[in-house]
């Protein structure tokens, strides 16, 4: 045997024993080490890996258990002869060279063309979690990923009596106890009762739209979804050979047109739109329902970002309210909770569900009965509810960071941040790309998402910490900033009157200013004659806050201070006013806001 055979890694995540016998099994199955050969005694072998002789010894003895090794009186250890009979490939001479081009001429022939959307291909860097501001959405964060619990439920369902009850589960049979769980647990929570017979698992998203594709669509037939839309899912649906409409969109939701009233089916995620953010009101949810069951079409909808809610009124799901006995419903377990598994459900009518099953089963594809009963279990034991309290909290705190930082930094641009979800949805101007941004960010240490036509980008928060989130924002600004000075009005050139020390003194105590800020939320302030501000917001969600603070001047500059909007930090402007509107320019000059000076 090669004397640099086993190299051992004391940083493994691993022990010495268990990496000695790792790499015997290899040399083994190899060929490295022959059918028969005698292995160096425990003796030398642990001198020769510095490591103590019980480690080698205790190695040795797994592969005997193993059949791999034998062991020969007052001979010592031996590769067992029977390893050649169970199919260990020998190694012959090289096969010979084939050109390239000879080659994929070849596989051209023999393979049925295959075409691939080219944003599906741009995955994000491997090592994306080392990036220093990694603004992904729906990502897997080791800070709170429930490790712990999942061990705990591993280890719980491989008792005989656990084994014996996923172990027998049919080819085409999902697990009960998780089914029960999902239908008794999740389910009501979201308003939605119903039983076994009325749900299906799948493994993941993709394969729940993909057998629902195969189930409602096709040549002839018409989906109506939001554009845009997540290109993965787009193209699900195209394969089916349906016609997509594109539905525009409000800030109520989906409009309502002749591309709604002409779909045989109609795909939304009321909640938190991919990629745009949009969260549909209820009154916009009633009115889709009203008019789909008129046409008498179908609702597939999404309801994935339900769980991480900010704000305690969450709105209802389609299927759970009146008139959505024509809503097949989605779900898939969030992957910062579980990012291995994706095990994702359908809850539809039994009849969907009983063909669903079958066109499951010709895929040959079913989530692993090992898979079903762990997360069963966690459900179960109250992991995955004290998870989602844990970790929304957490991510709250990001969601206000994040929307508290693209306001002090980058003011001037439109924010959609829905209420729930994990990302936000960035507008660029329209001589900014988004595509180039977006590999200039990378080179900076920041991740992000170009989406829509490349005058956007999406934002994530659930896989950066709290703390980085407002320096990734500063560098973002300071990335964007240089196109925006070129091309809007700034202290300069600016159009309107701008105020001296003496116009500030005057007119600005008991002004009363509307507007709306970055993140689309309306507000109104107060600024009082003894020099304290009053402020107050309404956000998507018709969830007032408010907040004081104070102001003052500083020769020809207007200085304002928040107790808790804007960090609570000092900010003085220039200001101009041009008839009803009052315009901000920060100390470069830049124009940082505006807003209207409300009448009496």
């Amino acid at each position: 045997m090669s004397e640099a055979l086993i190299f051992l890694d004391p940083n493994a995540g691993k022990s010495l024993q268990s990496q000695i016998r790792e790499k015997l099994i290899q040399g083994i199955f190899s060929g490295s080490i022959p059918a028969g050969h005698k292995m160096p005694s425990s003796r030398r072998m642990a001198e020769q890996l510095s490591v103590a002789r019980n480690t080698v010894v205790l190695a040795y003895q797994q592969l005997v258990d193993d059949g791999l090794l034998v062991t020969r009186e007052r001979s010592g250890f031996f590769v067992s002869d029977t390893i050649p009979q169970q199919g260990v490939i020998s190694y012959g001479p090289a096969a010979a060279s084939v050109n390239d081009e000879a080659e994929r001429r070849f596989w051209r022939v023999h393979c049925n063309p295959v075409t691939v959307n080219r944003r599906a291909l741009q995955a994000r860097p491997a090592n994306w979690l080392q990036y220093p501001f990694p603004f992904v959405s729906n990502e897997y964060d080791p800070r709170l990923y429930p490790g712990n619990e999942w061990r705990e439920c591993a280890r719980d369902i491989f008792s005989a009596r656990e084994v014996a009850q996923w172990a027998t589960l049919g080819s085409n049979e999902d697990d009960r106890f998780l089914v029960e769980q999902v239908c008794t647990r999740l389910l009501p929570r979201r308003g939605i009762y119903v039983d076994s017979g009325q749900l299906l698992l799948a493994s993941g998203l993709d394969q729940a739209c993909y057998l629902l594709g195969e189930l409602l669509l096709g040549k002839g037939r018409k989906l109506a979804l939001v554009t845009p839309a997540a290109p993965e899912t787009a193209d699900i649906f195209l394969g089916t050979g349906a016609d997509l409409l594109s539905l525009g969109q409000d800030s109520d939701g989906p409009v309502i047109d002749g591309r709604l009233h002409e779909a045989d089916c109609v795909y939304l995620e009321p909640n938190v739109q991919n990629p745009t953010a949009v969260t549909t009101s209820l009154e916009r949810r009633r009115q889709i329902l009203q008019q789909v069951q008129s046409q008498q079409a179908v609702i597939i909808e999404n309801d994935c970002e339900l769980d991480f809610c900010y704000h305690a009124n969450a709105l209802p799901p389609l299927k759970s309210m009146e008139q959505g006995n024509s809503v097949i419903y989605l779900y898939q377990i969030p992957k910062i909770i579980d990012p291995g598994m994706q095990l994702a459900f359908v809850v539809a009518p039994k009849p969907v569900i009983r063909r669903l099953r079958a066109l499951r089963y010709t895929l040959r594809e079913k989530v692993p009965a090992l898979n079903q009963r762990m997360l069963g279990k966690f459900i179960a034991e109250g992991h995955y509810d004290a998870a989602l309290f844990r970790i929304t909290q957490q991510l709250r705190e990001r969601w206000v960071a994040l929307g508290e930082a693209l306001m002090y930094h980058l003011p001037k641009l439109k924010v959609r941040r829905a209420s729930c979800g994990t990302s936000c949805w960035l507008e660029l101007p329209e001589h900014i790309d988004a595509h180039q941004l977006q590999v200039l960010a990378e080179k900076n240490g920041l991740l992000l998402e170009a989406v829509g036509d490349g005058h956007a980008v999406r934002l994530g928060f659930s896989a950066i910490d709290t703390g980085k989130i407002e320096a990734g924002i500063k560098i973002l600004a300071n990335l964007i900033d240089g196109e925006l000075e070129a091309a809007e009005e700034n202290l300069h050139c600016a159009i309107g009157r701008r105020l001296s020390a003496e116009n500030l003194a005057n007119e600005m105590p008991g002004a009363v200013l509307l507007g709306t800020n970055t993140l689309g939320e309306y507000y109104r302030i107060e600024l009082r004659p003894d020099g304290t501000m009053l402020g107050y917001s309404r956000n998507d969600v018709d969830i007032d806050e408010t907040d004081t603070g104070r102001w003052w001047l500083d020769g020809d500059r207007w200085v304002r201070q928040w107790r808790n909007w804007s960090y609570g930090r000092r900010a003085s402007f220039h200001v101009v006013i041009d008839g009803h509107r009052i315009k901000w320019f920060g100390e470069t000059g830049k124009l940082i806001d505006t807003a209207i000076i409300a009448s009496e």
